[in-house]
């Protein structure tokens, strides 16, 4: 008799393979840490960063979402704002894997280049 190992998956949602620019700021006055999203679900993402981020750390982020994604004109820009809490941090041999939940986000329809994060408009304003 053959005994057969059965992972079960702990997600509740389902993780889609795609790679989006994203820019995490600790701070409105910090610059952001620019990277590339591995897998996204409805309620969070997963990257890799070379700086390193303490388990519970609460980020905004900016996620670009590329044209061709949605049914916009190639023109317009469309980003989604967030407001996130790290819940997992792994060693990596080239940094660290950033498992992060949305807590809250906005989407931004033809927002302008995301730089950097606006001082002036107040913390809750992206540029």
């Amino acid at each position: 008799m053959t005994a057969m190992l059965v992972c079960e998956e702990r997600r509740k949602r389902k993780r889609v393979a795609l790679h989006w620019p994203i820019r995490l700021f600790r701070s409105p006055t910090a610059a952001s840490i620019e990277t590339i999203t591995e897998n996204l679900t409805s309620n969070g993402f997963f990257c890799f960063s070379r700086e390193p981020f303490e388990l519970g750390e609460r980020l905004d982020c900016i996620i670009t979402i590329p044209p061709g994604s949605y049914n916009h004109s190639a023109s317009s820009r469309v980003c989604l704002q967030c407001r996130v809490r790290v819940t997992r941090v792994e060693d990596q041999a080239e940094g660290f894997g950033l498992g992060c939940y949305i807590e809250d986000y906005d989407l931004l329809v033809n927002s302008p280049q995301p730089h950097s994060r606006a001082t002036a408009a107040g913390p809750d304003s992206f540029v």
